[in-house]
């Protein structure tokens, strides 16, 4: 491990100096591999994860064999926080870490360990993710404006003191409700300083769980963090635009071949209809500072982009002309459902939105909701801002508290 530059707009090299000393005065076998000056320059530097090759453990096999689209999210996330946020993690997994798969409750767990301490939790259902963090980081950034607990509240991110024995230190208990807000949590550069920091700590102790490490389990999660990665560089490779291509709208043909059966003038205002709704949509966008445009990593969704805070959204827009109302809401569904299928298989996580012209059967609001689909009805577009920003923070979610079901130690 090499001493990387330390980003200055929110850590300073006094807070690198401190963390030094304070890593100094642990004796470890870890420093067999860095120096804690490094180390602690690693804490607060731009994050980069370890890399592919070589790999902690050889996983003979597809790691996604046998998984479905959230249990594939579920070993990204593992995978990806133990590359990110374990310090020379492949060398050291083993020996001051380890992945491992559990029956917790109903659902599987994914736990990362780390020295003596269980720092990372992902259910395998995606229903929720928890994260022990270093106290010290957040509140440096919360002191520069760098960490907005409000913004994090309407996620649904709970945060509370972790009162786990181990490590005297402060130390934050993060609580995600979903795989999804989790990674945008991770996104947020206090967040993996804090991941880091307490794990650097507690990876200069003592081990006492090599029994329990599988190799197999640490090789899949490595290899599927990968996929996760490579999804981040596809969206990367599109900018920051979150689309392919400008929309440049559709018309129908001035001549109909005259073997079509249906009403040629239906379809033609249908046509003339779908481009209404998406022109609306993209100067809705627009309006709130928000590009939006055709297609997303070559599927062909009729609308994309990423709002401000970097989600990615795709819509299905389908116009309601004469008694055509529960065709074209149930061939949209489909529609939307397979789009998000197919960019998750790419890495890319998308909340799907299927707009309509209108709707009378108040019936498709729950089985749209049901399906984690946001639905937008062009006679409602004065609502459609407070529709997307509610499904953008996931404020459909309920309050309270949350069953952790994790050990204390």
């Amino acid at each position: 491990m090499t001493t990387e530059s330390v980003p200055t707009s929110v850590w300073s090299a006094q807070d690198v100096a401190e963390l030094t000393g304070m890593l100094a005065a642990r004796r470890s076998r870890l420093w067999q591999l860095t120096q804690p000056a490094d180390l602690a320059a690693w804490v607060y530097a731009d994050p980069q994860p370890a890399p592919l090759n070589p790999p902690p453990a050889v996983f003979d096999g597809d790691w996604a064999d046998g998984l479905d689209e959230r249990q594939r999210a579920a070993w990204a996330l593992a995978g990806w926080v133990a590359r990110m946020a374990v310090p020379e993690a492949a060398p050291t997994v083993g020996t001051h870490w380890l992945l491992s798969r559990l029956q917790n409750g109903h659902a599987p767990l994914l736990r990362l360990t780390v020295g003596v301490l269980e720092t990372l939790g992902v259910y395998e259902s995606g229903e929720e993710v928890w994260l022990r963090v270093a106290a010290a980081p957040i509140g440096l950034a919360m002191d520069a404006g760098a960490a907005d607990l409000e913004e994090w509240g309407r996620r649904g991110i709970d945060v509370a003191e972790d009162r786990t024995k181990t490590l005297a230190e402060e130390k934050l208990l993060l609580t995600c409700p979903d795989i999804d807000t989790a990674r945008w949590l991770l996104r947020q550069p206090p967040v993996l300083a804090a991941a880091r920091m307490l794990n650097a700590w507690v990876a200069a102790g003592p081990f006492p769980f090599e029994s329990r490490y599988r190799p197999e389990v640490a090789g899949r999660a490595w290899l599927a963090a990968e996929h996760l990665a490579a999804g981040a560089a596809s969206v990367a490779a599109c900018g920051n635009r979150g689309f392919d291509r400008e929309y440049a709208g559709s018309a129908a043909p001035v001549e109909l071949p005259a073997q079509r059966s249906f009403d040629a003038d239906a379809y033609r205002a249908g046509v003339t209809e779908h481009d209404r709704l998406c022109r609306a949509l993209i100067d809705h966008l627009d309006a709130e500072g928000v590009r939006a445009g055709a297609g997303l990593h070559d599927v062909l969704v009729d609308l994309a982009w990423r709002d401000a805070d970097g989600r990615q959204f795709v819509a299905e827009v389908k116009s309601v002309v004469g008694d055509n109302e529960a065709e074209q809401l149930r061939l949209g569904l489909g529609q939307v459902l397979e789009y998000r299928h197919r960019l998750t298989a790419r890495g890319v996580v998308a909340t799907p939105v299927l707009v309509v012209s209108r709707y009378t059967d108040t019936a498709w609001s729950d089985i749209c909701a049901e399906n984690q689909v946001v639905l937008l009805q062009g006679e409602d577009a004065a609502d459609w801002a407070a529709s997307l920003r509610s499904a953008a923070w996931g404020s459909d979610r309920a309050d309270g508290d949350v069953s952790l079901g994790r050990d204390r130690t």
